[in-house]
């Protein structure tokens, strides 16, 4: 392994993910950004340089596996990943009766398997021997359920599950985390609950602190942090 440790980070364009990668390229690590919008990352990437780090680009939708191989090509073209935040996600709010199939599948190919798709690849390109960590972000709700969030949470109690089931099978190598934040002032929770007042949510700051700690100090594999 370089002195240097690589983290891939999904959803690194805006919100949770790009403040994960803002505080991870301060504390020296270089950071391959992940997102489906260019134009985003080019700006997460922009500000990473300002600050004295080291990122790469990768537009892509974690959903799909030609889009994750050349993820994790450009992180073993960096040096080999180290670390892995899943946190790109997306979610629909409506009543269970009206959602359609089509919708449904959309927010579990992008949130499960999503992070199906990259836990495997980091593991196969290397993490496995060399050792790491792997950061899924769930969500409250996926600990409890909530009224017109079906799909949604059905979503994210599946990541605490494959977290849990993955981080006995590649303990003590690779440590294996999910984190289950409370509401967070994100662009996807404005539009889904426009009602809300949002001085009382969590900033993307405080969950990115949290991931980070994970990220960079021991402790123990398949731990669940929740935020709130």
């Amino acid at each position: 392994m370089s002195e240097e440790k690589v983290a891939v980070v999904t959803g690194a364009g805006r919100g949770i993910g790009a403040a994960v990668a803002l505080m991870l390229a301060e504390r020296g690590v270089r950071v391959v950004l992940v997102s489906r919008n260019e134009e985003e990352l080019r700006r997460v990437a922009g500000e990473v340089s300002r600050r004295g780090g080291r990122a790469e680009v990768v537009c892509a939708d974690v959903a799909r596996e030609s889009d994750v191989r050349r993820i994790f090509s450009t992180a073993e073209e960096a040096g080999g990943v180290d670390i892995l935040v899943n946190n790109a996600g997306t979610a629909i709010r409506k009543r269970l009766i009206e959602t359609t199939a089509g919708e449904f599948d959309r927010v579990m190919a992008t949130n499960v398997r999503g992070v199906f798709l990259c836990c495997r690849e980091a593991l196969r390109r290397g993490m496995l021997e060399r050792g790491g960590v792997i950061v899924n972000v769930s969500s409250g709700a996926g600990k409890v359920g909530f009224p017109e969030l079906s799909a949604y949470c059905a979503s994210k109690f599946a990541v605490l599950g494959l977290t849990q089931a993955l981080a006995l099978e590649v303990a003590p190598k690779v440590r294996v985390h999910a984190v289950c934040p409370g509401g967070t002032d994100t662009r996807m929770y404005r539009s889904l609950f426009p009602e809300d007042d949002f001085s009382k949510l969590l900033s993307p700051e405080d969950v990115a602190r949290v991931i980070v700690e994970l990220c960079m100090n021991p402790g123990n594999y398949g731990d669940c942090v929740e935020i709130y």
